[in-house]
């Protein structure tokens, strides 16, 4: 916590305030503010150089009249939701910044212009976490002292068009995780907007019995997988078109849900792969064992063919009864691993690629980056609409 008393002490701030209140590993603001251009109507923007633009009207000029009158009890409603909503904009482009070790907001920037499902899930999830932690980012400042009742204000949300399926995304893949629709958001918002749909793909890959099921090998290439199959219904939300807010935001949540349920539905399906796979393989590897063992003697024979039975009834029992759980309450059983000797031999439904490390607890450290050449700076667009 680092109380400010002044505006210049709240701009020098801002960008640490959001990384101590979201817990991210650092933010990736050059220290250059600016000023809008006053035909774009916005509130507030990141360009890919890491640089700051508030609108003056929207942003700065009440903020800087918040600390003119610090202090002053009894403002009206209308001015204390003047300041909180221009607290929204500056913790929002701060959020955009937050990025995981090793990384960069700019990183994002090839991806951002070819994938089009990337925009619609970066500002949904940061609307969505800037909103919901205003008033943490507000206490870590120590602006209730400086405007007396700003914690309380209304504020009014902004993206309509994205937060529903943000909002869905996450609930739906904390309901099933079992961590949280919190904790979902607050990891994907800690990271680039390249990073944020294998943030998710890897909390519902290790929340599942697929890490018991695929080799660790093969981690990588399942989690692709998922992330993929989570895109096209977030690439949709570019296409709605209605003045009838309400169906916006049904339309929004509906696509939302529909990309948490493409990525169990993948999560099933490499289940069922895996799950195939491990008879067929019990049964060579037993086979061959046996060959050996008649060289041996009985006794050993019988101990080499134990654990491949344990492993063989077990996936034989899961290959009968089908998919249990994800669907409905994202609870699963947990899978004996297979013996070491058999996991090479079960790489053949899924394309190798190399290795990808886990967020597991955040740990952004581990998630991988692509890092491109020298670009040029670009708006990666209005963050908020006036």
């Amino acid at each position: 916590m680092s109380k400010v008393t002044s505006y210049q002490g709240l701009v020098n701030e801002q960008a640490k305030a959001a990384v101590r209140v979201s817990g991210a590993h650092h933010s990736s603001w050059n220290g250059h503010q600016v000023a809008s251009a006053p035909d774009r109507k916005v509130r507030g923007a990141v360009t890919w150089n890491n640089t700051i633009e508030y609108n003056d009207e929207k942003v700065t000029a009440p903020l800087r009249e918040m600390f003119a009158n610090a202090r002053v009890y009894n403002q009206d409603q209308e001015t204390l939701q003047w300041y909180r909503e221009a607290m929204k904009t500056t913790f929002h482009e701060n959020v955009h910044l937050l990025a995981a070790e090793g990384s960069d907001h700019h990183d994002a920037m090839q991806a951002y212009a070819s994938i089009s499902g990337l925009r619609p899930l970066e500002e949904g999830i940061t609307e969505v976490y800037s909103y919901n932690n205003l008033n943490a980012y507000i206490d870590d400042l120590g602006l209730e002292e400086i405007a007396p009742g700003i914690r309380s204000a209304p504020a009014n949300p902004s993206y309509r068009e994205f937060t529903p399926a943000a909002q869905t995304f996450a609930d739906s893949i904390g309901r099933r995780s079992e961590i949280g629709s919190g904790e979902v958001v607050r990891r994907m918002a800690v990271v680039n907007a390249e990073q944020k749909f294998r943030v998710a793909a890897e909390i519902i890959y290790d929340n599942s019995e697929l890490p018991g099921l695929v080799p660790e090998d093969q981690r990588a290439a399942a989690v692709q997988r998922i992330e993929a199959s989570m895109r096209p219904p977030f690439a949709r939300i570019n296409d709605l078109s209605t003045s009838d807010r309400a169906q916006l935001r049904r339309q929004s949540a509906v696509a939302g849900a529909q990309a948490a349920n493409a990525g169990y539905a993948e999560v099933r399906t490499l289940r069922e792969q895996w799950t195939r796979s491990a008879p067929e393989v019990g049964r060579g590897a037993t086979q061959q064992q046996s060959q050996e063992a008649q060289k041996q003697g009985p006794q050993q024979s019988a101990h080499a063919e134990e654990p491949l039975s344990v492993y063989g009834r077990q996936s034989t029992q899961q290959a009968e009864h089908g998919p249990r759980g994800i669907a409905q309450d994202g609870q699963h059983p947990q899978q004996q691993a297979p013996p070491r000797e058999l996991q090479h031999a079960m790489h053949a439904g899924l394309s190798g690629t190399a290795p990808m490390s886990g967020v597991k607890r955040l740990r952004p450290d581990q998630l991988g980056t692509r890092r491109g050449g020298a670009q040029t700076a670009q708006r990666q667009g209005p963050e908020r609409e006036v």
